[in-house]
């Protein structure tokens, strides 16, 4: 009866590991590797190559001996220890509690993921400060000029389409972040209807105006006759907002900013091509693969401190999939975004 009682305890007690995704290891106070189960993940220890060892073939110094020593204080103080070892690469988190008088069980998981989505929150965090830091320092100083004195209309003009476009960033900004957090709840939507492309085109780079004045870049509309098409007249004014915003962060003063649009007919099912063309410096081939990735920027972009949160490309690739369509980048001279939309 108590052998039956203690088989059913032990096979209790296999099932329960079992069901542990982690890498487990059952280790001696010398560090030898005594029994080994690959856990459920994905990613697992090079098990290959320390099954019947000891954790210094494992892991390099010093490592190992920080594994060794979180080791001997969980067996001595029965207190699970846990720590971090970098393993080809990657990086583990090693939890170890007492399995049995000079035995210590040891729990590896992979936790290079969590730590990747730390190091980019960070990031994005101290980005999207900087950001909205920018603007608001815009408005703050015009409107402290326009409280304190007398100012020509001229100036008082320039001084307006610089607040108003400082509000345009800070309100695009707040877009982008609600429309992430749509897009990994999957409540991001588009409303289609039959649109005009023409004016939300006029309108997209009225709003530019100013900007193009105080960059001293010239922003040139070429429109060709485009029929109605089925689309979402706000989502689409802006993907073309952030397009143009990022022609202006890397065109230099001095340079052009194109937006185009144009019929097209040679594909099937026939549709619109809308570009987006400057004369900045171009974007490398091996830096162009990020771009349209959440929080993707190029490496150009933050040696040089660009501005920028890396969402923009990023939820105008879902707004233009949303709608049947492509976006894609151009090698150029310069950058040439371009969007295809189907009518």
């Amino acid at each position: 009866m108590l052998e039956e009682t203690l088989h059913r305890r032990e096979a209790r007690l296999w099932a329960i590991l079992e069901a542990i995704p982690d890498d487990l290891m059952l280790l001696d106070a010398q560090g030898h590797i005594l029994e080994y189960k690959a856990g459920s993940r994905d990613s697992h220890l090079p098990m290959d190559r320390f099954l019947g060892t000891d954790i210094a073939e494992l892991f390099a110094p010093p490592e190992s001996g920080r594994l060794l020593e979180a080791i001997q204080i969980a067996l001595a103080s029965q207190q699970a220890q846990v720590l971090e070892l970098p393993v080809e690469g990657r990086c583990f988190e090693a939890r170890m509690v007492l399995m049995e008088p000079g035995l210590a069980l040891v729990l590896f998981r992979d936790v290079s993921a969590e730590k990747e989505a730390e190091r980019l929150k960070r990031e994005f965090l101290a980005l999207v400060s900087h950001e909205l830091k920018t603007p608001l320092t815009a408005i703050l100083g015009f409107t402290e000029l326009l409280l304190g004195g007398q100012f020509s209309p001229a100036q008082l003009q320039d001084f307006l389409k610089s607040i108003h476009y400082s509000t345009l960033r800070l309100s695009d900004m707040v877009n982008n972040l609600l429309d992430t957090s749509r897009l990994e709840a999957g409540r991001f939507e588009v409303n289609r209807r039959p649109s005009q492309f023409e004016a939300i085109l006029e309108e997209v780079a009225q709003s530019f105006e100013g900007i193009a004045k105080l960059r001293h870049i010239h922003l040139e509309l070429e429109l060709s006759p485009l029929p109605s098409l089925q689309a979402d007249p706000e989502r689409m004014a802006q993907v073309l907002g952030n397009l143009l915003s990022n022609a202006f962060k890397f065109c230099p003063p001095g340079g052009k900013v194109w937006l185009r649009a144009r019929e097209d007919r040679a594909t099937q099912p026939p549709g619109v091509l809308l570009e987006v063309e400057d004369t900045g410096p171009g974007i490398p081939p091996d830096q162009q693969q990020p771009l349209f990735s959440r929080y993707g920027r190029t490496r150009r972009a933050l040696e040089q401190g660009i501005g920028g949160t890396g969402l923009g490309l990023y939820i105008s690739k879902a707004i233009v999939e949303a709608h049947g369509g492509h976006i894609w980048l151009e090698a150029t001279p310069g950058a040439k975004f371009c969007v295809w939309l189907p009518i």
